[in-house]
This record gives C-alpha cells, structure tokens and sequence, in this order.
C-alpha cells in the first residue's frame, strides 16, 4: 500500500516539474525572443500603409494595412484568427458603378416605357367609350452642360488640397502657440514656488535620480527605435517664410531621427510628399530590465508616489 502511495506521489511530483518547466519556458520566450515590427507607408495625395509585427518565428503574426479603410488579420502558427473586416470603401465602389450604370442606362429604359404606354393609349383611344386620354407625363428637360466657370472649378482640386494642408499647419501652429502659453504660464507657476523646487533640484539624491533617468531613458529610446530603414519627406509652401519656420520646428527633433530621416524643404511651390521603410526589434525582457533598474531606486520610488498624490 506504502509503495502505491510513493508512485502516485512520484507522478504528480513529474507532473508538477513539467507544468513548472511549461510556464519557465513560456515566460522565457516572452522575456528573450524579441518582437519584430516592420511598417511601410507613402502620402503622395493619398494615405497608403502596412505594418506587421512578428513574433517567434511567425508564430504570431499581426498584419495591418491601411488603404481608405483599415484592414487587419492576425495568424496563430499559420491559421488565421477570425475574418479580416471587409473594406468599406469596395461597397462603396460597387454601389457607386451600380448608380453610374442606372443613370446610364435610364434614358433607355424611360424611352422604352413611353413607347409602351404610347401604344396602350392609341389602342384605349381607337375603341369607343373609353376613358379620356391621360395626361401626357411631362418630358424630361435636357440636362444643361456646365458652364465653363464650372468646368474650371472641377480642375482646383489639387490647389484646394494644398490650402487645406497649409490650413492644417497654421492651425498646428496656433496650437503650439497656447502650449507654449501654458508653459510660460507654468514658469510662472514655478517662481511662486521657487523655494520648494530649489530644495528639490539642489538635492544630490534627486540629482542622482535624474541622471539614472536619463541614462535609462536613453537606452530604451535606442532600444525601441528602428534598425534599419530610410523616410523621406518633401514639403513646402508657397510662403518661404511658412516652410523655413517648419523647418525651424522640425530641426528640434531631426538630431534624434536624422539616420532614418531625410528633410527636403521647397521654397517655392506648395508640395506635400512622405514615403518611409522601417524595422526593428523589441525586447520585453530589456524593457523590463530597464524599468526595473528605475523602481529599484528608492528615490524614484519616493517621487513617484509623491507625483501621484
């Protein structure tokens, strides 16, 4: 009876080992095995893009693309999970060719029903104590060609997107302009409370905190950001000076990005155009590492909680 006992005790030890082993496998893999992501897209009048992110050599995959409407699909070990969503705009589309074909081909179909009625009403006409006529339907007016102011206005489409665009900017800049407002009004905010913030900065601990910030900031924006690839974006207005102030703005932030960014501004004309290719790769067992490293600190710990409050 003893001996039983010990078997069943051995093979539930075993299965305990295995399912531990199980799980040790599977939160190595989500630690170790890097998650791939690969996008492409392009504006040149028009929105087109795609992105795809991998994961255990395409175990998992996840595929975007965008093209008026959003299409995803998501495969597990080969088999997709679900139905992609059908495009809107191919209803859209079809619809659009079914209205075209009517309007095309109602003029026929109106012509054969009056020819039609016209010879039912002569024959009601003929035989004696009959209904009086019906009224004749009216004719369709002929349908008036557009004037060529009209036919001009047709042709304005690409200006009117390039208003738009520079619309969309001066809006853009109208926003920065109230968030810089905001911070002035923080500055403010800041000298009322000079004493506190001094005793904060003036602090080693919150010093040392700060570089550990920024070190570890540092590795995860290089972490996260793309391995290979190459962007390009052409702009510009026909206000020089507009396009040299978005230049302005976007030289702040081309030193982190100028190995996979390429700037053309054009000085003389209104032209919008982007095109880009990147991968790269994430690890969650670094990201972790790296927050890690952070809430270790018992500083951060502390301002943390106090920032939260």
């Amino acid at each position: 009876m003893l001996h039983i006992i010990l078997f069943i005790l051995k093979i539930l030890g075993l299965l305990v080992l295995i399912v531990l082993g199980l799980i040790l496998t599977v939160v190595l893999l989500v630690l170790l095995v890097p998650v791939r992501y690969q996008a492409e897209g392009s504006y040149n009048g028009k929105v087109k893009g795609k992105a795809r992110i991998t994961w255990l050599l395409h175990i998992l995959s996840v595929k975007v693309q965008y093209e008026e409407d959003v299409l995803a699909t998501v495969r597990f070990f080969g088999f997709r999970i679900g139905k992609p969503k059908k495009l809107d705009s191919e209803l859209k589309e079809a619809e659009d060719i079914m209205v075209q074909a009517m309007e095309v081909m109602e003029p026929e179909a109106l012509k054969e029903v009056r020819e039609v009625k016209d010879e039912i009403h002569d024959r009601i006409r003929e035989e004696p104590g009959n209904l009086p006529p019906p009224r004749e339907e009216p004719k369709e007016k002929p349908k008036e060609e557009p004037e060529a102011g009209t036919k001009r206005k047709k042709g304005l489409g690409v200006p009117k997107l390039f208003a738009g665009l520079k619309k969309k900017v001066l809006t853009a800049f109208t926003k920065l302009k109230f968030f810089f407002r905001r911070i002035c009004d923080t500055l403010k905010t800041i000298k009322d409370k000079k004493d506190e913030i001094h005793a904060l900065i003036s602090s080693k601990e919150n010093q040392r905190t700060v570089k550990l910030l920024i070190r570890q900031g540092k590795k995860l924006f290089r972490h996260i950001l793309p391995r290979k690839g190459k962007g390009n974006i052409t702009f510009g207005f026909d206000d020089p000076y507009l396009t040299g102030q978005v230049l302005t703005y976007a030289s702040a932030v081309y030193p982190f990005c100028h190995k996979y960014l390429n700037l053309y501004p054009v000085f003389d004309r209104t032209v919008f155009t982007a095109e880009g290719n990147f991968r790269g790769r994430i690890r969650m067992g670094t990201v972790l590492l790296i927050g890690s490293r952070m809430l270790l600190d018992k500083n951060f710990r502390h301002l943390l909680k106090k920032w939260l409050r």
